[in-house]
């Protein structure tokens, strides 16, 4: 591999030549990359431009070497597609990445630009969903480089909730960093997340119990499209009455995020409950991962150790808890014989 330089920039790489080995299997890899798509077309162009970055991951994080020099992005992408590679290392990789363009004012667009190559197949992947076969150059031109617009946006958007107080709209000290970025991203683009927040918002012309009645209706036919979990019922009352309670940001009022951040000071809210009346954190996290990240109740069981039955058992009850909590009867005794 050829020799490379990089600047000392907040003790993440060291002074002097770099020099490194890549993985026996990287040279095919990075071949591959080279000739993904057109290569006139805007993911193409970057991932050949990215590799110029002076700013990276330390090299050690990912190839287990004492080496603090930083990582290229294809060869950072190489080893994060890689099944040793544990999700805490995933998390602690992009967290890095999102933090440094933050707060790193000189060397942000590196940092952007660094950001965009190690999710360039992530974002391919996406393209090639909002651009079918039979889309005409110029408008697939016009989608890579609006989905990297929003990919970026979602690093860098503050939002100011109705106290003043100013948060990132992408908490990154949350698992999966990565994978709600570029959801958050595919969703924004497609227009997924507009035609969600219009199907489940509730008509002027709407009693509760037909907006009940459509919600289920809508789920059902996401659910027939294979499509991720979504509130419905209770869950969906619980996302809007949560995103009322709290005082609505300056963005779309059924964000992920927002919904999330609500959801933490419900359960911390139920702390000083009645002990049938807190809300197990466990729980809640399994309403935050299959309700708000859409991803599926079977991955998230097996990843926190429960059975598929006591995940949904567990998820239903905090759902119901957390309903109570929020319409004011938590800790009154429920009618005998009924809910």
């Amino acid at each position: 591999m050829p020799e490379k330089h990089a600047p000392t920039r907040r003790g993440i790489s060291l002074t002097g030549p770099l020099n490194f080995d890549a993985p026996a299997d990287y040279d095919e890899f990075d071949a591959e990359l080279r000739t993904h798509g057109k290569s006139d077309l805007p993911l193409s162009q970057l991932i050949r431009v990215a590799r110029s970055c002076k700013v990276g991951v330390p090299s050690g994080w990912l190839d287990g070497s004492d080496n603090l020099q930083p990582m290229p992005p294809g060869l950072a992408l190489f080893h994060l597609r890689a099944d040793a590679t544990t999700a805490d290392t995933r998390d602690r990789v992009w967290r890095h990445i999102i933090s440094h363009a933050r707060q790193d004012t000189d060397d942000r667009p590196d940092w952007n630009l660094y950001a965009l190559g190690v999710a360039h197949l992530g974002l391919l992947k996406r393209a090639h969903r909002l651009a079918p076969p039979g889309t005409t150059e110029s408008r697939v031109v016009k989608l890579q480089c609006n989905l990297m617009y929003v990919f970026l946006t979602r690093m860098h958007v503050t939002i100011t909730q109705a106290t003043g107080h100013v948060t990132w709209r992408l908490d990154i000290n949350r698992p999966n960093v990565f994978s709600r970025l570029l959801g958050g991203a595919y969703d924004e683009a497609s227009g997924r997340t507009l035609r969600r927040i219009t199907q489940r918002s509730r008509r002027h012309d709407e009693t509760a119990a037909e907006h009940q009645q459509r919600l289920v209706r809508l789920r059902q036919e996401g659910e027939a499209l294979h499509e991720p979990e979504r509130p419905t019922d209770n869950e969906a009352e619980l996302s809007h009455a949560a995103q009322e309670n709290q005082g609505e940001p300056n963005h779309e009022p059924r964000d992920a995020e927002a919904v999330s951040a609500a959801l933490d000071r419900l359960v911390n809210e139920s702390t000083q409950l009645a002990p049938g009346d807190r809300i197990d954190p466990a729980h809640a996290e399994l309403i935050r991962r299959t309700y708000l990240n859409g991803e599926r109740l079977t991955v998230v069981a097996a990843e926190l150790g429960m059975s598929i039955s006591a995940a949904s058992k567990h998820r239903s009850k905090a759902v119901d808890q957390l309903t109570r909590l929020i319409a004011g009867t938590a800790g009154i005794p429920r009618p005998r014989g009924g809910q």
